[in-house]
């Protein structure tokens, strides 16, 4: 034990060093070369504006964009061109995969949904092209950043609540602003230093060289905008070549593949399915923008002409391609989604049978958005209370299927009891119920993300409903002792016992069925007060021993107290 520590603490070492190493390195490269260095900081605050304004939009949201996105996955039409107008709109593909993926993981929407959501995130990030090739390459930015960094910074440090959020957008705009304009200097220093000319496509093996450095450039930085704006910037000041711009488009595409499958490696088999659809549609969509790269060029052209574009315009024919071969995949890949899907569902099946103490819907991939996380824990919580119910009929000594589903008959009630037939709530609870219930309170405190009021109170609310239905449980198991113990057919308690379990079978099944709190709890009253009544007669004509009537007075205080918990647990669908 103590040598793997000491190998485990050697090896942290090493790659603290390694990584000192790099950085020192890289320090020196920078100090030495100001405009590589010009370069590498507009980078960084490009990507560093792109995460602000995902953050601020999804705090400004507040779950809006979550449920606008849910609601447009009925059908696939509609998902693309909603999926598409969001990623327009936040300015992240990224951020709609994700979202995509918890949305599945929690079972919130089926799998052609999600991927007619992302056939459409993917036409979106397009919008991004043409925003820097007509505004960012094209104007001096820094002049507009400036006033947006001073207000991004000064209201995100001094205001609070939805204030704070639009000022964390400023700041992201104002650093976006600033990265461009840092990077066009860095590439205009570079002009006669560095040059791409010789991979102008003339030889074939130029062009897998090209998609892979697309791929490798927006894997190294987790964004494709970053990439394409490298790119543009590179085309417009002359350092590269139309044609192998457009190949890197197109492995820019691919390489945005790896972010939704990071995000799948940990989550379970809907987001590996979303996964899988997304590296299909962007590895086919590449492959015919490779095969047709050449016509495409010459469709740009003429679209570029008959709108009025110069015929130099590299950077705008670049974002027109972009969209081009985007759309021309979707229209090829929108008759298969069907297909595509059932395909992946046989590629990642759902296990074949989960562990009683595992959850379904509890997935990482739900914790990155609020309206997902919220859902899976209403989800998860919903099969917990669906194994309390069958739990509970064991309680009372009744099969399920006699209970749930439809009306409770007296004759199961009065059939023969076989105490041995019946396991003990106890130990059931410890197998089935406690160790979900210690996953869903465990999911819930990893939930970081904003939430509004109503989804604060909605997870308040679940997690009472739970744990009133776990109280339940535990007055089940109380009572299904006793009812064990007085079985048999000639016992005295036997008709009381029953009257008790039917009227708590009848609960059950209105509250499965959704029945009001007073529905509920009114079969139970009316035989509590009958009983009352006819114990006491009882042992004024000495006809029930004081030791049983006080056996069953605890018996109906317990039904009443687990009834109690039922009645003030809402229904679960």
């Amino acid at each position: 034990m103590a040598e793997r520590a000491a190998s485990s603490a050697q090896q942290t070492l090493g790659r603290r060093r390694l990584e000192l190493l790099g950085l020192g390195a890289a320090a020196a490269l920078l100090l030495s070369r100001p405009d590589l260095a010009t370069l590498a900081a507009g980078l960084g605050l490009f990507l560093w504006g792109m995460a602000l304004l995902e953050e601020s939009i999804k705090r400004l949201s507040g779950g809006t964009l979550d449920r606008w996105l849910h609601g447009a996955t009925r059908h696939p039409a509609r998902a693309i061109g909603v999926g598409a107008l969001a990623t327009a709109l936040v300015q992240s593909s990224s951020l709609i995969t994700l979202l995509a993926m918890s949305f599945v993981s929690a079972g919130l929407v089926t799998l052609p949904g999600a991927i007619a959501l992302l056939f459409g995130a993917n036409l979106g990030t397009t919008t991004g092209a043409w925003l820097i090739a007509s505004f960012g390459l094209r104007f001096d930015l820094a002049q507009y950043a400036m006033p947006l960094l001073a207000l991004g910074l000064l209201g995100r440090y001094r205001l609070s609540g939805a204030l704070a959020g639009v000022a964390g957008l400023l700041l992201g705009i104002g650093l976006l602003f600033l990265g461009i304009d840092f990077m066009k200097l860095g590439f205009e220093a570079w002009r006669d230093g560095i040059r791409l000319d010789g991979l102008s496509g003339e030889r074939l093996w130029h062009w897998p060289l090209l998609v892979l450095i697309g791929v490798v450039a927006t894997v190294v930085m987790q964004s494709s905008h970053a990439t394409l704006l490298l790119t543009l910037t590179a085309l417009a000041t002359g350092q590269l070549p139309y044609l192998p711009a457009l190949a890197i488009a197109i492995g820019a595409n691919i390489g945005t593949t790896v972010t939704a499958v990071l995000g799948a490696l940990s989550a379970g088999a809907a987001a590996r399915r979303l996964a899988g659809a997304h590296v299909v549609f962007n590895l086919a969509t590449a492959a015919v923008a490779l095969l047709l790269l050449v016509p495409l060029a010459w469709l740009v052209d003429a679209l570029a002409a008959r709108v009025g574009l110069a015929e130099t315009a590299w950077p705008l024919k670049l974002a027109l391609f972009h969209t081009l071969f985007n759309l021309l995949g979707i229209v090829l890949m929108l008759p298969w989604i069907g297909h595509l899907a059932r395909w992946l569902e046989r590629r990642f099946p759902d296990p074949v049978r989960l562990p009683l103490t595992q959850a379904r819907y509890l997935d990482s991939a739900a914790l990155n958005h609020a309206d997902t996380a919220v859902g899976a824990m209403e989800q998860e919580c919903r099969r917990l209370d669906r194994r309390a119910y069958h739990l509970l009929c064991t309680a009372i000594l009744l099969p399920s299927a006699d209970v749930i589903g439809h009306p409770p008959q007296r004759q199961a009630v009065d059939a023969a009891i076989e105490p041995a037939a019946w396991p003990a709530v106890n130990a059931r609870y410890h197998e089935r119920i406690k160790p979900l219930l210690g996953e869903i309170l465990a999911f819930q405190a990893r939930i970081d993300v904003p939430l509004t009021e109503v989804q604060q109170a909605q997870l308040e609310a679940l997690q009472g409903q739970t744990l009133r239905m776990v109280e339940a449980v535990r007055f089940g198991e109380v009572l299904q002792r006793s009812l064990l113990r007085h079985a048999a057919r000639l016992s005295p308690l036997r008709e009381a016992h029953d009257d008790l379990r039917m009227a708590l079978a009848v609960g059950l099944n209105r509250l499965a069925e959704g029945g009001s709190s007073n529905d509920i709890a009114a079969p139970l009253d009316e035989v509590r007060r009958h009983w009352q009544h006819e114990m006491a007669q009882r042992l004024r004509e000495h006809r029930l021993d004081p030791w049983l009537a006080s056996s069953l007075m605890n018996d109906l205080h317990q039904a009443s107290r687990l009834m109690a918990a039922l009645a003030d647990s809402p229904p679960s669908a």
